[in-house]
């Protein structure tokens, strides 16, 4: 990014971009807790079913299907999580890069 661009306009852009995003940041991170527990509840779900030694039926609860499944869930939802906490991380740097600017130029080292 040019930090000529770098205005009122594009911080006012990222604030809106955030407070846009809060609602579904809090429900993608509400929804990695969920899915959390749906990963130890599915490995504890398998391991109640397995037979053998704690060793073995750990390793049978982690091979199970329905780990795997709750896995691929978890995953999912932390790549969903992740891209919208990564484009609101990126509006918090311009924000602070900005106030970074202002602040220099008011002292007058810009």
């Amino acid at each position: 990014m040019n930090l000529n661009q770098l205005n009122e306009n594009r911080i006012e852009e990222a604030l809106i971009k955030l407070s846009m995003s809060d609602k579904g940041h809090a429900d993608w991170y509400g929804e990695m807790k969920f899915l959390e527990e749906g990963l130890k509840q599915a490995e504890s779900h398998a391991f109640l079913l397995a037979e053998g030694t704690v060793a073995e039926r750990t390793a049978i609860a982690k091979s199970s299907e329905t780990y795997a499944k709750a896995v691929k869930a978890w995953t999912e939802g932390l790549k969903n999580y992740k891209l919208i906490d990564n484009q609101r991380n990126h509006e918090i740097r311009i924000i602070d890069i900005w106030r970074t600017l202002s602040s220099n130029r008011r002292q007058g080292n810009i």
